[in-house]
C-alpha cells in the first residue's frame, strides 16, 4: 500500500500519507511497527484505550511514527470527552485525536466536539498540541461545515461516505480534494 502512494504522491504532486491500525499484543505491536519501518509507512492509527495508555505512551516514544488516537474503546460517557478525547489522548502523545463529530453515527453535541478540538489545541505548557479529526459518518457534503466549524487546520475523516461509493469513487474523491480547498 505505502509503495502504491508514494508512486501516486511523485505523480500527482499529493501528500497522502498512510496509517495502517496498529493493534495487539505488545509484541504484535512491535512486529506491526518493523514492518511498517520497514515499508516506509511513517503514520499509524492506534486506539490509546485498547492498547493500553502505558503501551501507546511507550509507541509515541520509540516508534518516531505520527500516531492517530482512535476513541475505540475510550468510555467517553464516563470520563468528560474533552478531557479524554482532548486533554490525556494529547498528553499520551497523539498527534491526532479522533471523535465522532456532531451529527454522525455516533455523535457528541456541537459544543462538546467543539470542546474536545480546543482542549486538543489550546497551549498546555509544554505538551505540545493534537489535531482534532471529527469523524463517524461525516459526508463530502459536510466539509465546509466541518471546516467552518473547526479551521483549516484540522484532519477530516471520511471513509465510510467513501466506501459506499462504488464506481463514483474517484469523482467523490475529486470532490472531497475540492472542497478541502475551498475550490
Amino acid at each position: 500500500m505505502q509503495r502504491a502512494i508514494d508512486a501516486a504522491n511523485r505523480e500527482t504532486g499529493g501528500r497522502t500519507i498512510y496509517a495502517p491500525t496498529f493493534s495487539g499484543s505488545p509484541r504484535a505491536l512491535a512486529a506491526q511497527m518493523q514492518v511498517a519501518r520497514d515499508t516506509g509507512v511513517g503514520a499509524a492509527l492506534v486506539a490509546p484505550m485498547l492498547v493500553g495508555p502505558p503501551v501507546f505512551v511507550e509507541m509515541r516514544r520509540e516508534s518516531g511514527f505520527v500516531l492517530l488516537a482512535h476513541p475505540a474503546y475510550a468510555g467517553a460517557a464516563r470520563v468528560a470527552p474533552a478531557l479524554l478525547l482532548g486533554k490525556l489522548f494529547r498528553l499520551f502523545g497523539a498527534d491526532a485525536t479522533i471523535f465522532p463529530n456532531h451529527g454522525g453515527r455516533f455523535s457528541f453535541s456541537r459544543g462538546t466536539c467543539l470542546a474536545i478540538a480546543a482542549a486538543a489545541r489550546d497551549p498546555w505548557e509544554d505538551v505540545k498540541s493534537a489535531l482534532p479529526v471529527p469523524a463517524g459518518g461525516m459526508s463530502v457534503e459536510r466539509v465546509d461545515e466541518m471546516i467552518a466549524d473547526y479551521g483549516t487546520d484540522t484532519m477530516l475523516l471520511i471513509g465510510g461516505a467513501l466506501l459506499t461509493a462504488g464506481d463514483a469513487l474517484p469523482a467523490m474523491s475529486r470532490e472531497f480534494v475540492r472542497r478541502v480547498h475551498g475550490k
